[in-house]
């Protein structure tokens, strides 16, 4: 049985383009179980839809895959639609977060969707080939929504994998072209940039963010090392460590950075972490071994926000993981959320105050856009206060505050903190080094082409209102 996993999303953007990593897991415990699979990635050599559906037709699989996010179901729609116009007898599987939290919806929305695998699904994709293979009742695989008839079922969960390091490591191979090309970077690192997970799940209860699993499970030190090890065997020296909770186990993740050393790999790390988290003798270590650049989800620089939030951090342990993150020499990234409920001017300015005098390498500051089966989505539909839905039209919910009427006043916020931000001398100073020093041609002339595309908007937006 041949099996197609596409990914029809455009990743390739100013700050960098990441490899389809999930369906790489995916690919990989079905070539584990002797199934053939290929892997497309829209963003290698810029495919349009038109090229994706050339090769599935040359290639003839069984089944396609394709990952969704709360983001992309425009796109996820648009694609399939494009994808079964062709008259083709293929069997369609939808996964990832948002299926895995609206799984009765997706099948409600795409008609042509035969199958929803819900949460991780390096072993129940594999059940559901075998059930396609063999013509068996689909009611035997855990994680899984399909239809019978004119009913939708929901089989159970998937039962979760806590030996992860028994999970095979992500196929690369099957990118292997997309991979020498350079398709995969990141702004910052010269060349090609690759991305690894070392964890899954999270025990902490943010209101903001939808988990597919509570339950933390760590791979081994020595695992993560054998798959750096890998990597580097490629020629790829920039690794991502997308993780939040790398460094939540200390001793664990100081055996994995003393690994590395002694490997003598060469490489140059990103990692994510939380503020509460970290200390100065880590961060040494983690550029001792390194690390060029951490990021943090900051949220909010307003300790009221903090709380609403249930992020269990506090304004000083903001300030103070971006003071010891500059001391030590590292690039400090920061993410940043406007707009969740109980957001006033007041605390946006307290965030804006915190930007301004911490002065973190780079900021991606977002509207907090509610996630479906979140706490704060759910709170804020049963208060009739979410404005919209995920929905196939590509329109992002957002939450009526009591003193914002429309979205575009939020946008105006989030557009004047940033432009003050980006403004400040040492701040314009970090990013034109990072730009230019870490930057390669190609990186170079996908950065300028944003720029001169949002300069081009702002002089209509200028235009428009008449300044």
């Amino acid at each position: 049985m041949k099996i197609a996993l596409v990914y029809p999303y455009v990743k390739n953007c100013y700050t960098g383009c990441n490899p389809p990593i999930s369906l790489l897991y995916l690919a990989a415990s079905l070539l584990k179980n002797d199934y053939e699979v290929k892997v497309i990635d829209i963003d290698e050599d810029n495919q349009s839809f038109s090229d994706i559906i050339t090769s599935l037709k040359k290639y003839s699989p069984d089944l396609i895959g394709i990952p969704m996010f709360s983001n992309t179901i425009h796109v996820a729609y648009k694609f399939v639609d494009f994808l079964f116009s062709q008259e083709e007898e293929w069997l369609l599987v939808l996964g990832g977060p948002h299926p895995t939290a609206c799984a009765q919806d997706i099948l409600t929305i795409f008609e042509k969707c035969d199958f929803v695998l819900r949460g991780e699904s390096e072993d129940s994709i594999v059940d559901l080939v075998r059930c396609i293979e063999g013509n068996n009742d689909f009611n035997t695989v855990y994680g899984l929504s399909y239809r019978n008839g004119n009913k939708i079922i929901h089989n159970p969960d998937v039962v979760l994998n806590n030996k992860i390091d028994d999970i095979p490591f992500p196929a690369r191979k099957l990118l292997d072209s997309a991979y020498k090309k350079n398709t995969y970077w990141r702004i910052g690192h010269k060349k090609t940039t690759d991305i690894i997970i070392t964890s899954r799940g999270c025990p902490y209860n943010c209101n903001f963010c939808f988990k597919v699993s509570d339950k933390f499970r760590c791979r081994s030190p020595e695992n993560i090392i054998e798959e750096l090890i890998q990597i580097r065997s490629k020629g790829i020296k920039s690794v991502h460590i997308m993780d939040d909770l790398f460094t939540s186990n200390k001793s664990r993740c100081f055996k994995i950075l003393k690994l590395i050393n002694e490997q003598k790999l060469g490489m140059e790390f990103k990692v994510r972490a939380r503020v509460d988290l970290i200390c100065e003798e880590l961060l040494i270590e983690l550029k001792n071994a390194g690390v060029k650049s951490i990021v943090y989800g900051i949220e909010s620089g307003a300790q009221k926000m903090l709380d609403l939030m249930n992020k269990r951090t506090t304004v000083k342990m903001n300030y103070n993981a971006i003071a010891l993150t500059k001391k030590v020499g590292l690039q400090c990234y920061v993410d940043v959320l406007i707009g969740h409920p109980g957001e006033t001017p007041k605390t946006i300015l307290e965030t804006e105050q915190l930007l301004l005098k911490a002065k973190p390498t780079a900021v991606n500051l977002s509207i907090m856009y509610p996630f479906p089966n979140t706490i704060v989505y759910n709170q804020a539909k049963a208060e009739g206060t979410l404005m919209n839905d995920w929905n196939i039209d590509g329109a992002h919910p957002w939450i009526k505050l009591p003193w914002i009427n429309e979205k575009k006043e939020l946008e105006q916020y989030r557009k004047d903190v940033l432009r003050r931000y980006l403004l400040n001398p040492i701040v314009i100073f970090n990013v034109i080094r990072l730009i230019l020093i870490k930057s390669n041609f190609q990186q170079l002339r996908i950065i300028t082409k944003y720029f001169l595309y949002y300069i081009v908007k702002f002089k209509k937006i200028r235009a428009n209102s008449g300044f």
